[in-house]
């Protein structure tokens, strides 16, 4: 895993660079996080309302589905 950003600037963006194995960890604890928190405690919990969680997810999908699949 790799994070840039530009240090002589306030940091408002990162890149982020992860393995496949790591993407794939990503998204199944996003998918978890949605499922397994409580709706009463979700932003506290998480930090985000849960609609910004599913609109990251979505986004992430869009992505993932970008990435030739390559046979193990």
């Amino acid at each position: 895993m790799k994070i840039e950003f530009d240090p002589n600037e306030p940091v408002t963006e990162v890149k982020l660079t992860l393995t496949v194995d790591e993407l794939e960890v990503l998204w199944g604890t996003i998918r978890e996080t949605l499922e397994a928190v409580d709706d009463r405690e979700f932003s506290t919990r998480v930090g985000v309302e849960r609609s910004e969680l599913r609109r990251m997810q979505a986004e992430l999908a869009k992505l993932m589905n970008t990435i030739p699949y390559l046979p193990d």
